[in-house]
């Protein structure tokens, strides 16, 4: 079977691939259609809140001014001063609660400041219902200093008000802004203003509250929702606990919230949401929340318009779903050309796969199971050949690596015991001459003689640390493990040295015990201590010495102060016969590193600065 076929069907389902993607592309489009609609509503919504709340800060301001008229001040002062006089007050308002009633048909008169006052609001009154041809107040009085009312000039009130929410805030913040509740005097919904009346000196003279009717409140509201509402787009107005207060164009509040209010994001001025309709297929929703004008912070009110499927939105919908019936046959088709794809071209090369890693993974003996297609039929004879070969040339190369090991070990074995012959016939002669030196260092003689002894017994001192560098890495003693503490076994390994004043050593750290083999260690520390103290030299420096806890193990770190180790020699500091000095053997890192792992334990090395760590196992 030829690949050229199953290139043939795969096409085929490539073409159904791009059915797929313009179903999706016309679902984009119903999407950025949607988008611009939420989008223009949402428009509308925020500019319909920001004037209901231009209008209502307008309202406020306009009755605010009120309290600025030298008639309401001028009430407000006779009548305060006439409550001086009396002794209790709280009694007096008391008594005349019970007694006195305010009403358009039986208004308070008091002195002539009060009746002038009253028919000077009841124009005012007047004067919104003739430019309006509507009432845009309910009520409309003013109170002194004490609650007690001064003047009505519409509508019902008591006496006294002092004891009455709105009168009380008023007084405390200088303006009071009610809730909407509907009035069964006035059978119709409303919001009552409090504003406080200050003398010069910014002292309280009284109260003047007003009562607005929604009508006014939503009157220019009213006249923008009835121009933007066609079929199928509306305006709702919410309040702040969702309910509607003006829709189908009427002002009237409704008895349960809107079902999708929750969802009507309360961190963001103005959107839009899409929500399901069981009559139409989609609707937006765009929102606007009132964020206030000037002075006046708003209700907490939403706009909304709620917008419906459009004609244009409905022909995409119908064309998606006509294009979903062919879709779904495509996928059917997809699903079939897929198993076909897998049974033809998938499995073999899964199979290939399979046998690619087996061979990377050193498992040559593999056998592939022969492909219809001939191209991966070749591939496949191809990789069982390589195999094979693979096989072949690794056997070759382990074969020569074991000899190559085995002939470095009888050398490396036949030099040991050379080395060590020769170390061990070396050190009784070395011991002579140490002593005679040491005999003739006693007896006084010249400064000559003297400096002659000195450099023979720092040769001997060289060459007896060569000779134990080799005897310490070719003698092979069997370990004594006892419990060892760490800085005993650090400070021993330091005093057994001779550091020079200038170098500054320090060990730190907690102790702990380790089991191991006392004087096999304080090899390893002396090596690493030497060769610090040799890198630093002369000059002043200093070696660390911390002891830290890691997991279950100890942590020893020595840092010094020295020349560092050369980069090139680094990765092999720890192999035998590597030395940076002149006169090192190259043996002494190397058993260091035999003696740690012995133990179980690591040894690493490091520049800048120059660090060696070393990790054993804490006794349990």
């Amino acid at each position: 079977m030829k690949i050229s076929l199953v290139i043939i069907a795969v096409m085929f389902g490539v073409s159904l691939t791009f059915s797929i993607v313009g179903l999706i592309t016309f679902d984009l489009s119903v999407q950025e259609i949607k988008k611009l609609l939420g989008s223009r509503n949402e428009g509308f919504a925020f500019n319909m809140m920001q004037g209901l709340d231009k209008h209502t800060e307008k309202r406020i301001t306009g009755f605010q001014d009120l309290t600025n008229l030298s008639l309401i001040h001028a009430a407000l002062i006779n009548s305060n001063e006439d409550f001086k006089k009396i002794l209790d007050i709280k009694e007096y308002l008391n008594i005349k609660d019970k007694d006195i009633e305010f009403s358009e048909t039986t208004p308070f008169i008091g002195s002539d400041v009060d009746e002038a006052l009253t028919g000077e609001l009841r124009d005012i009154i007047e004067f919104y219902r003739d430019e309006y041809n509507y009432d845009v107040v309910e009520e409309l009085f003013v109170t002194n200093a004490h609650g007690a009312n001064v003047a009505l000039a519409t509508g019902t009130s008591d006496y006294s008000h002092s004891d009455e929410e709105w009168w009380q805030i008023a007084n405390s913040t200088g303006q009071y802004l009610g809730k909407l509740e509907f009035n069964e005097i006035y059978d119709g919904y409303s919001i009552d203003f409090a504003f406080r009346v200050n003398d010069e000196n910014g002292n309280i003279l009284g109260i003047l509250r007003v009562l607005i009717s929604l009508e006014d409140i939503l009157s220019e509201f009213s006249e923008e929702a009835n121009v933007i509402s066609i079929p199928g787009r509306t305006v709702l107005l919410l309040d702040a606990e969702g309910y509607s207060i003006f829709s189908d164009e009427k002002i009237l509040k409704s008895n349960s919230t809107v079902p999708f209010f929750a969802k009507i994001s309360q961190e963001h001025d103005s959107g839009y949401i899409e929500i399901e309709d069981i009559v139409d297929d989609l609707q937006l929703i765009s929102y606007a929340h009132s964020t206030g004008y000037k002075t006046f912070e708003g209700f907490g009110w939403t706009v909304l318009v709620k917008q419906d499927s459009s004609s244009i939105v409905q022909e995409f919908v119908e064309l998606r779903d006509s294009i979903l019936l062919a879709s779904i046959l495509g996928m059917i088709a997809s699903v079939i050309g897929g198993v076909f794809i897998a049974s033809t071209i998938s499995a073999p090369i899964k199979r290939l796969t399979k046998a690619a890693n087996s061979i990377s993974r050193g498992n040559f003996d593999v056998h592939i199971k022969k492909s219809k297609i001939d191209e991966i039929k070749t591939i496949g004879n191809s990789l069982e050949r390589m195999a094979i070969k693979l096989k072949k040339l690794i056997e070759t190369e382990k074969q020569l690596a074991e000899l190559h090991v085995k002939i470095k070990n009888e050398r490396l074995a036949a030099i040991g015991e050379l080395a060590a012959s020769m170390a061990h016939d070396m050190k009784n002669p070395l011991g002579i001459i140490k002593s005679s030196a040491e005999i003739l260092q006693k007896n006084k003689h010249g400064g000559e003689l003297n400096e002659v002894v000195n450099r023979m017994n720092r040769a001997i001192d060289r060459m007896s640390h060569q000779i134990n560098d080799v005897l310490n890495y070719v003698r092979i003693t069997p370990l004594e493990m006892t419990s060892v503490e760490v800085i005993k076994l650090l400070e021993t390994a330091k005093n057994s040295l001779t550091i020079p004043t200038e170098i500054l050593f320090s060990i730190t750290g907690p102790d702990f015990k380790i089991k191991g083999d006392a004087p096999k260690l304080e090899i390893v520390f002396i090596n690493i201590f030497l060769n610090a103290i040799q890198s630093i030299g002369n000059k002043k420096g200093k070696i660390e010495c911390k002891i830290s806890k890691e997991g279950s193990n100890v942590r020893i770190e020595i840092i010094d102060s020295g020349s560092g180790i050369p980069e090139k020699i680094l990765p092999k500091i720890f192999e035998p016969l590597i030395t940076s000095k002149q006169n090192g053997t190259g043996l002494g890192l190397s058993t260091c590193k035999n003696i740690i792992e012995l133990h179980h334990g690591t040894i690493t090395a490091q520049n800048n600065p120059t660090r060696f760590t070393v990790e054993l196992p804490i006794l349990s």
